[in-house]
């Protein structure tokens, strides 16, 4: 389907440690969904004081590179479905 984000990624039972996303623009958001059995899991943006409960069913959306981001370890199944943009595919296809 159409969409206007140009990447996706899918982990299964992973942890994320804290990060920022370089190769985006920082007007761009980063859409994160967490799905499975998974319970108290914790996702993390230290900079801006923000700490949820990041169960299955709970989607996010940050800059992802102004905003430091990260997900604990997972108790459990657990697939996380990021939805988010690349400057360089933008400029790869000419797109401003």
């Amino acid at each position: 389907w159409a969409s206007v984000f140009t990447a996706l990624a899918i982990m299964c039972n992973r942890r994320s440690p804290l990060h920022r996303d370089t190769l985006s623009r920082a007007q761009w958001f980063d859409v994160m969904t967490s799905v499975g059995n998974n319970l108290l899991v914790r996702m993390q943006m230290p900079n801006i004081g923000i700490e949820i409960t990041y169960n299955s069913g709970v989607m996010a959306g940050a800059s992802g590179r102004i905003v430091r981001h990260g997900m604990d370890e997972v108790n459990g199944d657990r697939v996380g479905w990021v939805w988010y943009m690349r400057d360089d595919i933008h400029q790869f296809v000419d797109v401003p």
